[in-house]
């Protein structure tokens, strides 16, 4: 019996898209990423918000379901990406928001609309302090000690928001690290905070390397490329 397209994605290795402040899990970079990898791995977007502990438990949970091989995460997402129970999974993150406490609270108590339709149907938030001082409980420098080796990280000299505080605690950590499966650290200069434009096209270089790594890695015989190509679906 021939396997459904449904049954045939739902096989694939699982890539989870961790958002930023003020966006959604119906963004559009999980689209993008799910249409640069179509055939190649099931994109998952958790829907989260501000605050780590929910978010932080949300993430986790769907982590121990979905077993994802790569988590991709932007600005704030990039921080829950660093201390989210990863796993074996491959850890990249986009100009990661590395002291959020510090960095949200400009936002504090003002009313503020997320930047896409919600799943969940709510469209403003409000930052809190009792929002703001449950980042008091987590260490993002112990996380990234510990996981450095799994970490990927993408990082912008024109970020706006974060300016070159991410750049300097992530280069002197990740840039002696031995090239594998891709540069542990990159730099740019071609977008800002925001991961949009010239900065999807350096996450996909990124990604890109990590999967074809991966392929050279599980291939070593005929029947295990044969395997292979029945897994993404181009033979039966």
């Amino acid at each position: 019996m021939k396997k459904s397209n449904i049954d045939k994605k739902e096989e694939l290795p699982v890539m989870m898209y961790i958002h930023g402040f003020r966006s959604g899990a119906n963004g559009s970079k999980r689209e993008q990423l799910q249409e640069h990898f179509e055939g190649k791995y099931r994109v998952i977007a958790p829907e989260v918000d501000a605050d780590p502990e929910f978010s932080l438990n949300k993430i986790n949970k769907i982590i121990e379901q979905e077993h994802p091989q790569i988590i991709v995460g932007t600005s704030l997402g990039g921080w829950m990406t660093l201390m989210c129970n990863s796993g074996d999974a491959f850890l990249v993150v986009v100009n990661p928001c590395l002291n959020p406490k510090e960095t949200l609270a400009q936002w504090k108590d003002e009313e503020l609309e997320y930047f896409c339709p919600r799943l969940d149907g709510i469209q403003t938030y409000r930052l809190t302090d009792e929002i703001l001082n449950k980042y008091d409980r987590y260490d993002v420098m112990a996380a990234l000690m510990k996981k450095r080796e799994s970490v990927f990280a993408l990082c912008s000299t024109q970020d706006e928001l974060l300016g070159t505080s991410h750049i300097e605690v992530l280069q002197p950590m990740l840039s002696t690290l031995p090239y594998v499966y891709s540069n542990h650290f990159n730099l740019a200069d071609d977008f800002g905070h925001r991961c949009s434009g010239a900065g999807m096209n350096h996450l996909f270089n990124i990604l890109d390397g990590i999967w074809g790594a991966r392929i050279t890695k599980i291939i070593s015989t005929r029947e295990e490329l044969d395997e292979f190509f029945r897994e993404i679906g181009l033979i039966e």
